[in-house]
């Protein structure tokens, strides 16, 4: 995290991404999205968040898109139903 957090210019502005999901993930496929979350440029740390119904996360999509994330969080093996974009404040 703290070689992130070197990369980051400070006006970065992230956008907020909510997947519904069908049904629970298994605790093996939670461990792969948080897998390739944490390696993928452009999340911002510590900003997934797996709940029953949905995953959350904040992006910067200057560095990664949206279609993107969907991908590769349904090759960790989430099923998503919808998704939902929206900014999110600076940080």
């Amino acid at each position: 995290m703290a070689a992130d957090a070197k990369n980051l210019s400070g006006a970065e502005e992230y956008v907020s991404l909510a997947l519904e999901i069908g049904e629970p993930i298994a605790p093996a496929t939670e461990k792969n999205v948080r897998d390739a979350v944490a390696k993928a440029d452009g999340v911002l740390p510590d900003s997934l968040h797996v709940s029953e119904k949905a995953i959350t996360l904040c992006y910067d999509p200057a560095r990664i898109t949206k279609e993107e994330l969907t991908n590769l969080l349904e090759q960790a093996g989430v099923q998503a139903k919808t998704t939902e974009t929206d900014r999110a404040p600076f940080f």
